[in-house]
């Protein structure tokens, strides 16, 4: 969400527009500049990686009427996002606001699976009842449209794809020969890392968590990674599942193959695609699939479980192999690993497929919902 807004900010702002971004302060971001508002905020509880604005806090509202703004566009609901939600309401200013999340998947963290139903229930008339107070919505798949509409939202809501700056991700050499570390600063990676031990790297990239279906993926992996000692996992990202992750590869066995590099810079990620011989995936919850998007930007075939935030972007087969059995996991991971001509099409195919999510067409889109939303 952060690496779009921000592309989202520059995008418009080459536009002639001028951008005011409201976020929570940051330990770990420090950086000053003069169109962010920096509002205090605390770890979030369930998420402690994650950190919330705190709701109260004296002087933002009359910084926001001072603006003077056109629009206010809102990327979460809670936190900063209340905020906005409670200045265009006031002040009559034209709200858009992106559903980036699916908040019904995240409730086994309070419920712990007691009465997780009307937990879910819950959370449907909550974004229903404020989602219902904005002027327009933008969902980034037509899933998440689909989804918004079963909750019987009301107001109008147009599907923005998430743009994806490609030349962040573009492999400097766009042939399909399997990545063999090319160039000084991949191969110093491979060697830090441990990856240059092995002839295949398997990437996972993303929160390690149970929305992510992170340990069945585990188990799918585990008869891949023990049939064949030339292969790696290379697991990106934290999460409350990572425990669980480590005490299975002790279990079976596969510590030796397993590579957990922790939480890391969105500026850093890039590399640890180019490294990666496929990405494999197996959550249910997506809701735009940018790490797909990503990955085959930078030449990397996907072996991933299909969903439908996949449609008009990936097509099984093409420009990716989207399973829907278990059954079909492994086999299609060793032919994309070993089938050279397989891997040819398919990183061809994907580079040409994520061209069409590129930065440009998603800030051109956002202009145009602006633009729907003034009266």
């Amino acid at each position: 969400m952060v690496s779009s807004m921000l592309m989202l900010r520059e995008g418009l702002e080459a536009r002639g527009h001028e951008v005011w971004i409201f976020a929570p302060t940051n330990p770990l971001n420090d950086e000053i500049d003069d169109h962010i508002i920096r509002i205090s905020s605390l770890p979030l509880v369930l998420l402690p990686e994650r950190r919330v604005a705190t709701p109260l806090e004296l002087g933002i509202m009359r910084k926001i009427r001072s603006l003077n703004l056109d629009i206010i566009h809102t990327q979460t609901e809670f936190g900063v996002g209340s905020y906005g939600f409670r200045a265009a309401r006031r002040y009559h200013i034209p709200h858009i606001h992106t559903s980036h999340t699916t908040w019904e998947e995240y409730t086994h963290y309070v419920t712990r699976g007691m009465f997780d139903g009307t937990a879910k229930n819950a959370v449907r008339i909550y974004t229903k009842v404020i989602f219902d107070r904005c002027t327009r919505i933008v969902a980034p798949t037509v899933k998440t449209k689909e989804l918004l509409l079963s909750y019987k939202v009301a107001v109008p809501i147009d599907v923005v794809p998430t743009g994806v700056d490609l030349i962040r991700f573009f492999p400097a050499n766009t042939s399909s020969a399997p990545h063999t570390g090319g160039g000084d600063p991949l191969a110093k990676l491979k060697h830090r890392l441990g990856t240059d031990r092995f002839e295949h790297t398997i990437l996972s990239l993303g929160r390690i968590a149970p929305e992510k279906s992170i340990v069945e993926l585990f188990d799918l992996m585990t008869p891949y990674l023990k049939a064949h000692s030339d292969a790696c996992f290379l697991v990106v990202g934290d999460g409350p599942s990572r425990s669980d992750l480590e005490h299975l590869a002790k279990k079976r066995c596969l510590v030796e193959q397993i590579i957990f590099t922790g939480e890391l810079p969105w500026d850093r990620i890039p590399n640890y695609y180019r490294i990666a011989d496929v990405l494999v995936g197996n959550s249910h919850s997506e809701t735009q699939g940018l790490t797909f998007i990503e990955a085959i930007a930078s030449g990397v075939p996907l072996v991933v479980r299909y969903n439908t935030c996949f449609d008009g972007i990936l097509e099984n087969g093409v420009s990716g192999t989207l399973f829907t059995e278990n059954g079909e996991f492994e086999p299609a991971l060793h032919a994309i690993l070993t089938d050279h001509e397989l891997r040819v099409a398919r990183i061809r195919a994907g580079i040409e497929a994520a061209a069409t999510v590129s930065k440009d067409r998603f800030i051109e889109d956002i202009e145009t919902v602006y633009e729907k939303a003034r009266p």
